[in-house]
Formats: C-alpha cells, sequence, structure tokens
C-alpha cells in the first residue's frame, strides 16, 4: 500500500507522467496489501483554531479514480510538506471509494457525500471540513507541479491577504499554451480582465481554479454557489468585488490543466439561457464593458454551438441595452452566424491560443 516515504513518493510520481492510461496499473503495481482507510460523515466538526501554516487541498470527484489518482500523486509530491488532502467524493462511488482506501497516507481525508452536490456544493463540503489556515482546490482531472504549494506560500509572505494564483499550462490532446497570457493588475475590474479585451489580438485573462490558494480567513463566509453554471467565475467576482480581496499571481507555471472535450465533468456546463440568466443575476457587479463582453464572447458561442439562432437578437439586444460592447466583439459575434461552425472555430482558436510559449 501507498506510504509516506520517498520511495512510494517516487513511484506515484511515476505513475503520474506515465498518463492517465498507465496510472491504473502503476497504482496497482505498489499496493502490497490493502488498508482500511477512515471515510468520513459530513458532520465531523472543523477545528476552531486552524493551524497557520497548513494547507488544506480539496479535491472534488466522481467516477473519474484515474485521474484521481494522478491528481493526488501531484499532491503527495509537493515539496510543501504540511499539508491535507481532503478527497470529496460526490455521491455512491464504489470504485474510487475502493481505490481511496489503497493509499496509506495520514494527510489524507475522504468523504462520500450520499448525494451528488456538483463540483461546487463539494467543495464546499471539503472546506467545511478543512483544518488548515490556507485553503487550495485542485480538480481531480488536472495536477500540480511539486513546487506549486511552496512557491505560491513564498509569494504570498511579502504580500497582503490575497488570492494566490499562477501560470498554467493548458494540455489538450494534440497541443499545449499557457494561460493566462496576461497577469491581472488588480488595477482594471476583474470582471472586465476575464470578459473583456480590448481588441481580438489582446492578451486573454484567465484564471482557474486548480491554482487557486488562498487563506481561510478570506473565505470563512463565501462558498460555491450551486445554482449556476460559472460557479467558479461568480466565486471570484464575489471573492474580488464585495470582499474587495486582491488577486495575486506567481509568474510561473505551476499547474497543469487538462481539456478534453469528451471527458464527463463535475462541473456543470449549462447550456447558453443559463449562463444569461446567471450574467442577469450577477449584473450589479459587472461593468457595462464585462456584461458585454460576456453576453457576445461567452453565451454568444454556447448559442451558435447549440443553434439556437433566436438567441442572436437576445444578446445583441442585451449588450446594447445593459452594456457597452466594442465594435471587434461585435463583429465576431456576427461572425459566429454567418461563418460555417468549422471554420469559425479554427479561426478563433488560432486567435485565442496563439503559440505554446
Amino acid at each position: 500500500m501507498f506510504g509516506g516515504g520517498e520511495h512510494i513518493r517516487e513511484h506515484i510520481a511515476r505513475a503520474a507522467r506515465s498518463g492517465p492510461d498507465s496510472i491504473g496499473d502503476e497504482v496497482i503495481s505498489g499496493i502490497s496489501a490493502a488498508s482500511t482507510k477512515r471515510v468520513e460523515a459530513r458532520n465531523s466538526r472543523v477545528e476552531e483554531h486552524p493551524a497557520p501554516s497548513l494547507v488544506s487541498v480539496i479535491i472534488p470527484t466522481l467516477h473519474r479514480p484515474i485521474l484521481l489518482m494522478r491528481a493526488l500523486a501531484s499532491v503527495f509530491c509537493q515539496t510543501w510538506r504540511e499539508l491535507e488532502v481532503i478527497v470529496v467524493v460526490d455521491g455512491p462511488d464504489p470504485e474510487t471509494t475502493a481505490i481511496l482506501q489503497t493509499v496509506d497516507d495520514p494527510r489524507l481525508r475522504v468523504i462520500v457525500n450520499a448525494q451528488s452536490l456538483t463540483a461546487a456544493g463539494a467543495r464546499n463540503v471539503g472546506m467545511d471540513h478543512a483544518r488548515g489556515g490556507w485553503i487550495a482546490f485542485l480538480d481531480d482531472d488536472d495536477e500540480w507541479l511539486p513546487e506549486k504549494l511552496a512557491k505560491q506560500l513564498a509569494y504570498a509572505a511579502d504580500r497582503s491577504p490575497a488570492l494566490i494564483t499562477c501560470l498554467n499550462r493548458v494540455m489538450t490532446s494534440n497541443d499545449s499554451f499557457v494561460r493566462p497570457q496576461l497577469i491581472y493588475d488588480n488595477i482594471l475590474p476583474i470582471d472586465e480582465y476575464l470578459f473583456d479585451r480590448r481588441s481580438p489580438f489582446a492578451g486573454r485573462g484567465f484564471i482557474q481554479t486548480s491554482s487557486y490558494l488562498l487563506p481561510r480567513a478570506l473565505c470563512r463566509d463565501l462558498r460555491f454557489r450551486t445554482d449556476n453554471p460559472h460557479d467558479d467565475w461568480d466565486f471570484l467576482l464575489r471573492l474580488s468585488k464585495q470582499n474587495a480581496v486582491r488577486v495575486e499571481t506567481v509568474p510561473e507555471i505551476l499547474v497543469k490543466l487538462y481539456v478534453e472535450g469528451a471527458r464527463p465533468s463535475l462541473s456543470k456546463s449549462g447550456t447558453w439561457l443559463s449562463s444569461l440568466e446567471w450574467a442577469e443575476r450577477i449584473r450589479p457587479l459587472l461593468t457595462a464593458r464585462a456584461y458585454s463582453g460576456f453576453c457576445l464572447g461567452v453565451v454568444g458561442p454556447r448559442a451558435a454551438k447549440e443553434r439556437a439562432r433566436h438567441a442572436r437578437t437576445i444578446l445583441l439586444y442585451r449588450a446594447f441595452r445593459h452594456g457597452s460592447p466594442r465594435l471587434w466583439r461585435v463583429a465576431a459575434f456576427l461572425g459566429l452566424w454567418l461563418t460555417p461552425q468549422g471554420v469559425f472555430g479554427r479561426m478563433r482558436r488560432t486567435m485565442c491560443n496563439g503559440p505554446a510559449g
């Protein structure tokens, strides 16, 4: 079974580097016997005085045990050793629970939800059970580089309390590229950073949950909302614009994000209409530029993909009525409907991704 020694960490790291298809064999080959891992009840109490240097790593998961083991391997290989890993299995999942019982590391805690609460709800459960002074999130299909936590904590040491992020290498089936292209400077409103670009060639804003590290005190009363398809952006906007928390970015690649469209996910993808409804609810927090950029740049492509042609008029009306759209954004939006989907998709990816970096 997996223990905490250096030999075991090297074994897990080798499994992670081998890729998701071979992780299962590597993991099983390292098990000498089955251990019985305690699965916690959701109502267990949280320590009132969290350990200041302890990082609580929260990983929501469901029906992806092999990918989860890759994510876990990257956490247990962190050079920062003061951590606990809270895996929240979001519903009945015997296969995942069984493979977690083979991990013999006292830093691992497993919580099984009686029913699915979505990725957002599972993160909330993890936060409610966290004992550390710091909170970090990792999606079960992503992985961290070994110095991710150590470098983020060192970066945070010289700054006022903030959400600490980093650069990410986005991995697709045939390419990779670095995000964000433009690091957030805390001058521009964060919603404009995410949703508004001055030109189609300007750098893209990007902040993803697997890069988050923040003091527990900053999110003590803030939780992920489960009623919308953009819980990560929703959390970030409320943290920044309502709670006035700064976002600081370590200018190094410390996270690998894996993007594979056909793979099932805990996060809700939603429809164009659910995205628009979320924008309406959150509109008091959005600038006019950000609102129109979201309508035309985020909701628009979803509507086009769903072939919801009636959405064209609705989105243009909302963008002009409540927002302040840029000319290039309007032209790009119209191009969605006038250009064949495959051609426009390739053009959009070329403009968005650029060189791998």
